[in-house]
């Protein structure tokens, strides 16, 4: 077995264990509260997890550092983040509500990536349908509004860090993403027509 493939099965079982972890609290406490209690985070990091697994290989991977250590800390910081004992929904349970559309525009955008999702700085090739029409990074935006919901909802210091860090590496994944993207001349181009990172007009 390569070294490649060994790792590649390591981190594989890893995100595994994170995301069953993070399933299994969050299902613990809709079961203790009768409420679907980070519902729309745990169908993120689901779905996310699955496009993991059935990821292809790229056209070629960053050997930076920094981006091997931010693209493990965006994707999987946030499986750290737990229930708190009396989860808070908000009025008109608000805060679920904003897990699940942050939700549909994180599997807005990687269902438009398909098996073209990874979690290191890569080039898969350029995809610019759907939300990528309007943003670069669509994906990081859903998982910033599902975050941000989740964590509203179930107020904690650990959970708050988490948020903090896991957004702080996310930012600087997108810079690494697009270091390596710059390379090719169709991402180029891309960036000329689309100039924003996460929010149309603002950013």
């Amino acid at each position: 077995m390569t070294g490649v493939r060994r790792r590649s099965l390591l981190l594989n079982a890893l995100l595994v264990v994170l995301f069953l972890g993070f399933a299994w609290a969050n299902l613990a406490r809709w079961l203790d509260t009768g409420r679907p209690v980070g519902l729309g985070a745990v169908l993120l990091e689901g779905f996310t997890a699955f496009l993991f697994l059935a990821r292809r290989s790229p056209q070629a991977t960053s050997h930076r550092p920094l981006a091997w250590v931010v693209a493990l800390l965006g994707a999987f910081t946030m499986l750290g983040a737990r229930p708190v004992a009396d989860p808070h929904a908000g009025p008109f349970a608000v805060f679920e509500i904003v897990q699940l559309i942050g939700f549909g525009i994180a599997i807005a955008a990687l269902g438009a990536l398909g098996r073209s999702f990874g979690i290191v700085a890569a080039n898969r090739g350029v995809t610019t349908r759907g939300l990528y029409g309007f943003v670069r990074h669509p994906a990081y935006t859903g998982y910033l509004v599902s975050y941000l919901g989740y964590v509203a909802e179930n107020p904690s210091a650990r959970n708050t860090i988490l948020l903090v860090v896991a957004t702080g590496a996310q930012l600087v994944r997108m810079s690494e993403e697009e270091r390596m993207l710059e390379t090719d001349r169709a991402y180029r181009e891309y960036l000329s027509r689309v100039p924003r990172r996460l929010v149309p007009y603002v950013y």
